[in-house]
């Protein structure tokens, strides 16, 4: 196959492909050998028919089928040859006596001009304030948790522990649930009715609540079993020792308690400089792209856009305005490219690989997050192209970050500075650290 390129603007290349009267008899001979294989010619045993009378029994669907077989061992050549951003556009087509042609166009990786992660800083919060507000919070946890119950008769007030039974019964009186119990503390930040009702009565009190039920009124009829007045315990080596978690002093139980933050700030830095570093990628990184490709992005996705009905949609989150729509487009395809192109670059210039044990891992974590078992979740994901190249990807791009986390700069500032007006977290970044608040409370 003759090859030979006609034009270049950056990454977008015209070629024009030539095939040789040898190679397109050897594309119609394979073409014959798949219809003698799948079709019966009346006259003709199966699989015994002459290249010629099939060319004449199909006529110009022949030929057809001849040029989109050309076509794809041409995207299979070309594929092998470039890394393509978008899928290859034939222009125009040409037969004669010894050739047939394909003009082609190509939107190809552009090339990387420079990367600058040395200039990026990423700030995280003071390691060692941020430990001790942890310490702080999981003993005040270990308290609460430890509470000391005292039977009251007096009314409740906030801060007590109640029990309830209740009933739920609709506008007719029919019961919808019955003798269903429910333990409350009382906090002054609780907005439900049912908390604000509670205080001020007492252990034996009846009262009911007007709510809405699926879309329907209900009554719930509410006894009050129990309160109690809850009483924090001392916390001094007693209380550590009483834990039964190995510690016999308060000392003990703190020093337990700073490592358990230790880690648990670590992994959570770890995690948020990767997010940060992926969300701030495209902004180091600078490539050599043809505005043709970015305007064939951008026609495409408003074509897409339009088919899904969407345009009118995404069109007015812009004023109406399609050339502010296209710029929030363009951006977005800058972004995703250039992602796309240095983690493709550095993952081969550095043999960063997804191993098998990584793709497991990354199984079960999907197993995990749906209910499903590992076995069930491994058919999916293996059953499905797009789900499995998806998985695999944001691996390699985890992986790509870690190894760009080495020439980053982290500096530590304070935790006020870290929450205020100076740091602005990307989404991802945010999801991480309401994720990290989660476990923590959650231990």
């Amino acid at each position: 196959m003759e090859k030979t390129l006609l034009s270049q603007d950056k990454n977008v290349k015209k070629y024009l492909f030539k095939f040789s009267k040898e190679e397109i008899e050897k594309i119609e001979d394979q073409l014959v050998r798949e219809i003698n294989q799948h079709y019966t010619f009346e006259g003709f045993r199966k699989g015994k028919v002459p290249k010629q009378v099939i060319k004449l029994r199909l006529g110009p669907d022949f030929n057809n089928m001849l040029l989109e077989e050309a076509e794809h061992e041409l995207d299979h050549k070309i594929r092998e040859e470039e890394k393509l951003l978008f899928p290859i556009i034939i222009e125009s087509r040409a037969q004669d006596v010894e050739h047939t042609e394909f003009e082609v166009l190509l939107h190809t990786y552009p090339e990387i001009i420079k990367t600058e992660f040395e200039n990026m800083t990423v700030k995280v919060p003071e390691s060692k304030e941020v430990v001790e507000d942890f310490v702080q919070r999981r003993l005040n946890d270990l308290l609460e948790s430890n509470a000391i119950l005292d039977p009251k008769e007096e009314p409740i007030q906030y801060g007590d522990y109640v029990r309830i039974n209740y009933d739920l019964v609709d506008e007719n009186d029919e019961i919808i649930k019955s003798d269903e119990e429910e333990e409350i503390i009382v906090r002054e930040d609780d907005e439900r009715e049912l908390v604000k009702k509670i205080i001020g009565k007492k252990t034996g009190d009846e009262f009911e609540l007007e709510k809405e039920d699926q879309g329907k009124k209900v009554i719930q009829k509410v006894r009050i079993t129990q309160a109690y007045t809850r009483r924090l315990p001392e916390l001094n080596d007693n209380f550590a020792k009483e834990l039964n978690i190995e510690v016999e002093t308060l000392n003990e139980l703190k020093e337990m308690l700073k490592k358990e933050g230790e880690q648990a700030i670590k992994n959570w830095q770890d995690e948020f400089v990767i997010n940060y570093i992926l969300s701030e990628l495209p902004n180091y990184v600078d490539i050599d792209i043809s505005e043709e490709s970015l305007n064939y992005y951008i026609d495409s996705t408003i074509n897409d856009l339009k088919n899904k009905d969407k345009y009118e949609e995404n069109l007015k989150k812009f004023d109406n305005d399609e050339t502010k729509l296209r710029e929030e487009i363009k951006k977005s395809a800058l972004n995703w490219i250039k992602e796309m192109v240095v983690i493709e670059k550095l993952s081969l210039e550095n043999d960063i690989k997804v191993g098998n044990e990584e793709l497991s891992q990354e199984i079960k974590n999907f197993s995990t997050m749906y209910g499903l078992p590992f076995s069930r979740a491994q058919e999916i994901i293996s059953s499905n192209a797009e789900l499995s190249n998806e998985i695999l990807w944001n691996k390699l791009r985890e992986k790509v970050a870690q190894f760009i986390k080495e020439k980053v700069q982290i500096v530590e500032i304070s935790k006020e500075e870290f929450e205020g007006k100076n740091v602005t977290l990307t989404e991802e970044q945010k999801e991480a650290k309401v994720n990290t608040d989660n476990e923590e409370s959650e231990e």
